[in-house]
C-alpha cells in the first residue's frame, strides 16, 4: 500500500510540475519589435552581427519596465507595418516618422525624437550646409547616372519622388542607406535619407559629405497593433519619463560617437 501511494505521489508531482512548467510558460510575456538595422545610430549592426541601437535599447527598457520578454526582428523596412497589424503584442521601432498614412494601420506611441532629411553626395558637390530640393534633382538630374538611391518606404524615398516629377531623374530604392551610399558615383548620384543616418555613414566615407534639405522636420514614433491601445498608453508614460530624465538623449549620445 505504502509503494503504491508513493507512486501515485510521485506520479501527482511529476504531473504538477509539468502543468507549473507549462502555465510559466505560457504566462511569459514577449514583446516582438521589428526593425531595419541599416538605420545607424537608431538600429544597426554591432561587429558581432547583433542588432543595437537608441531604439533597441529603448524598447529593452520598456520590456524591462513592463515585463516583457524583447524579441528583435531584423526585417525589411517596408514590412514592419504589416507584421505590426498581425501581432498583438508587436511594435514597429525604426526611425519611423509619423504619417497619416501609417496611423491608419497602426498606433503610434508619443513623439520620442525629431529628425529632417539629409542628402549624401560626393565631398563638394553643394555649398552651404543646407540644399534645395530642386537644386538637389537638378544637380542628379544633370548626373551621369542620373538617379536618387533611397530606402524602400521611408519619407525620405516619398520627398524624392514629389521633387523629380517632370525631370530626367529617377530613383532606385535600397533595403537601406547603407547599401545605396555604397553605388553613389556608380549606380547613384545621391542619396537621401535622414539626418543622424546621413552623418553616420559619411562619418565612415573620406570621399562623401551629406547636407541637410529644405524639408519639414518630421517626428519619430514608435507603431503598434491597433488592437492594442492599453500597451501604448503604457508605453507612452514611460516614454515621456524617459525623454525627461533625459535618458534618450544618453542613448543617442552612446550610440552616435
Amino acid at each position: 500500500m505504502k509503494k503504491t501511494m508513493t507512486i501515485i505521489l510521485a506520479a501527482v508531482m511529476v504531473i504538477c510540475c509539468v502543468a507549473f512548467a507549462s502555465c510559466s510558460k505560457t504566462e511569459e510575456k514577449v514583446l516582438n519589435v521589428y526593425t531595419n538595422a541599416g538605420f545607424a545610430p537608431y538600429e544597426y549592426l554591432d561587429s558581432t552581427g547583433k542588432v543595437v541601437g537608441v531604439d533597441i535599447d529603448v524598447v529593452n527598457y520598456i520590456g524591462e519596465k513592463l515585463g516583457y520578454k524583447v524579441i528583435i526582428n531584423d526585417i525589411e523596412f517596408n514590412a514592419i507595418l504589416n507584421e505590426v497589424s498581425k501581432d498583438k503584442f508587436a511594435v514597429g521601432a525604426a526611425g519611423m516618422s509619423k504619417k497619416a498614412e501609417r496611423d491608419e494601420v497602426a498606433l503610434a506611441s508619443e513623439v520620442y525624437a525629431t529628425s529632417v532629411q539629409y542628402i549624401i553626395a560626393p565631398k563638394g558637390t553643394f555649398e552651404g550646409e543646407q540644399v534645395k530640393l530642386a537644386d538637389a534633382v537638378a544637380y542628379v538630374a544633370g548626373a551621369s547616372v542620373k538617379s536618387f538611391g533611397v530606402q524602400k518606404g521611408t519619407t525620405g524615398a516619398d520627398l524624392v519622388a514629389g521633387g523629380i516629377e517632370g525631370t530626367e531623374a529617377k530613383v532606385i530604392e535600397y533595403s537601406n542607406a547603407i547599401q545605396a551610399s555604397n553605388d553613389i558615383g556608380t549606380t547613384v548620384a545621391a542619396v537621401v535619407i535622414d539626418k543622424m543616418p546621413a552623418e553616420s555613414i559619411c562619418k565612415g566615407k573620406d570621399n562623401l559629405q551629406c547636407w541637410s534639405l529644405d524639408a519639414e522636420m518630421e517626428s519619430y514614433v514608435m507603431y503598434f497593433n491597433k488592437d492594442n491601445p492599453e500597451l501604448v498608453k503604457q508605453v507612452n508614460d514611460i516614454l515621456k519619463k524617459m525623454i525627461a530624465d533625459g535618458l534618450i538623449d544618453q542613448y543617442t549620445v552612446k550610440h552616435s560617437s
